[in-house]
């Protein structure tokens, strides 16, 4: 059983850069220094083929080299990085943005490492350094890796350009009332549907949902608003379009089993009272879903310090919006509409909560639900407002029913 664990950080670092192309963007910033003992012989290995063959490596061609650049190593430390070598992991290529993550924090311990040994020399005397000290926490200040590539260069090709322009939306709207003028959305799009308490914004997400479940998307739902149980439930209600009463009936043990097929593999449901918006990043890199709803946009903690909520806001959905676009999904932020907004029928933008302005920027597309009247339970009509559409240009009010007992409008 080798001593090594595949899960520790320089373990996994090591076997990140047996891919030549990840290997290249963090060359300049990884160390053997940074790397204990008979890593630091693997890590000189590793280099030494990236620079003469620029090719990617198995741990058998690892092996095979290592042996051959150090044959009068003692067997105890050869067998070391023979299990060593043997516990590296490549990892797959469409994770390399995590793999970036990881590398970012490995440089950080090793600065950390620096930083406590310049301060215990100085702090004994052995040392009066403080410029030396002072120069490796400048170094954490200005970035930690400040050549990870953000950018990315668009193909030359025209002919699959003009298809993804023209062609049909990634994510189709099932609900015909809104495919009339609005034929889905795309992945990188970034949607908000905002509404005031108790007009059934959470039953539209829940019906949104659904539908996406029924097409066979990856849906992810972050839930910090209602009970995390209570919008799972909700969503399998939809998906079925039955009283919640009838689930609990004679039939439960046929939607039981119909949830677990049908519904299960393609929803995840995430309590996510206190989540920072990182960890939503974090999540979207590893599980790659295709569509997220956080509901509520508003309430994920984002890190800095802001003069003003709106600030804060609007930083939030930047943040949601490179997710959208980095992690290939489409984001729906969920948010609360202004008190401008009660009782009417049309609402637009200008009546998001806390944010006329930096909220709706970053939007491809807002979605409000209006009403007018009674309960939502008593008056069934809703108003689902396109206020903002940078998708095809489309402007209205389109009018519908809501049916809160089965969860659905039509």
């Amino acid at each position: 059983m080798s001593s090594y664990d595949p899960t520790s950080i320089d373990v996994q670092v090591l076997g990140f850069c047996l891919d030549v192309e990840f290997f290249t963007k963090v060359s300049n910033i990884l160390d053997r220094d940074m790397f204990m003992r008979e890593m630091k012989d693997v890590y000189d290995t590793i280099v030494f083929s990236h620079t003469k063959y620029v090719a990617s490596l198995t741990n058998a061609e690892l092996l095979s080299l290592f042996n051959d650049r150090n044959p009068a190593m003692p067997d105890s430390a050869r067998e070391k990085a023979h299990e060593l070598i043997s516990a590296l992991e490549c990892g797959s290529p469409d994770k390399h943005d995590l793999y970036l993550d990881l590398v970012n924090n490995f440089w950080l311990r090793d600065r950390a490492r620096q930083i406590g040994e310049k301060a215990i020399e100085i702090f004994t005397g052995e040392s009066e350094d403080f410029g030396a000290l002072r120069q490796i926490i400048d170094v954490i200040e200005d970035g930690r890796i400040s050549d990870k590539t953000t950018y990315r260069v668009v193909e030359n090709d025209l002919d699959a350009l003009i298809d993804e322009e023209v062609g049909d939306p990634d994510f189709p709207f099932e609900f015909e009332l809104i495919r009339e003028n609005l034929a889905g959305l795309d992945r990188g799009n970034l949607g908000i549907l905002f509404a005031r308490p108790e007009v059934g914004k959470t039953t539209f997400c829940a019906f949104l949902a659904a539908s996406y479940v029924r097409q066979g998307f990856k849906v992810s739902y972050w839930a910090n608003e209602e009970p995390a149980e209570k919008i799972l439930l909700r969503i399998a209600q939809s998906y079925f379009a039955v009283f919640k009463q009838e689930m609990s009936g004679p039939l439960r043990e046929d939607f039981v089993k119909r949830y677990t097929e049908e519904i299960a593999p393609y929803l995840t449901v995430m309590d996510s009272v206190g989540t920072s918006i990182e960890e939503l990043d974090d999540y979207a890199k590893l599980n790659k879903p295709d569509i997220i709803f956080a509901d509520q946009l508003d309430k994920f903690r984002i890190g800095g310090e802001y003069n003003r909520g709106d600030e804060r806001l609007k930083q939030t959905y930047v943040l949601a919006r490179e997710i959208a676009k980095r992690n290939k999904c489409l984001v729906w932020a969920v948010s609360q509409a202004s008190y401008e907004a009660h009782d009417r029928q049309f609402i637009d933008y200008s009546m998001l909560d806390n944010s006329r302005t930096g909220k709706a920027g970053e939007a491809d597309i807002i979605l409000g639900i209006g009403k007018t009247g009674s309960s939502e339970v008593e008056n069934t009509v809703r108003h689902i407002c396109i206020s903002k559409n940078k998708l095809n240009g489309y402007h209205g009010m389109i009018n519908a029913q809501i049916d809160v007992r089965r969860g659905v409008y039509y």
